[in-house]
């Protein structure tokens, strides 16, 4: 005949709250995992987007070509076919940066600003979680210096 174990109540309860305050501890972390993917990919969007405009900068001061207002990347040869530099950089123009960020989960709408587009998830466009991509251009400095403002990017990602 088998020995039957038997948990005294004490046991049974501690077991239950050592698993309860596991589940509270561990389940906020897991139920913000999709808010953390979303940073991340927008991290390395915005990445790659100055990843890009470096590689083409460096190649448009190569063919001399990097104080043009607007040039067709045509001229950089190779793969390099069918978009805009601007100052050397991309364009911030929706067929631009699909051309060098191809990727199904974003997509882009201009904004109000000149030379702005913003940069969002399809099927996540929130007013919190995009990135802006302002391309480069021509600014007078306070000297009346005309200077060349390099593109950057701007994260927003408190609503991811």
């Amino acid at each position: 005949m088998r020995k039957r174990i038997e948990f005294p109540l004490f046991e049974l309860m501690t077991i239950i709250i050592l698993l309860f305050l596991l589940v509270l501890v561990a389940l906020p972390k897991f139920m913000d995992i999709g808010s953390e993917a979303r940073i991340k990919a927008l991290n390395a969007i915005a990445l790659n987007l100055g990843s890009v405009n470096r590689l083409l900068y460096s190649r448009a001061v190569i063919k001399n070509v990097q104080q043009n207002t607007l040039q067709s990347t045509d001229i950089l040869g190779g793969e390099d076919v069918g978009a805009y530099l601007v100052y050397g950089e991309l364009r911030a123009q929706k067929e631009d940066l699909k051309q060098y960020i191809g990727n199904n989960l974003i997509d882009y709408e201009l904004e109000k600003k000149e030379n702005n587009i913003r940069i969002y998830f399809i099927n996540y466009k929130n007013e919190r979680c995009y990135i802006d991509y302002n391309q480069a251009h021509q600014v007078t400095s306070p000297d009346g210096e005309k200077v060349i403002k390099k593109a950057h990017s701007r994260i927003k990602s408190t609503g991811c």
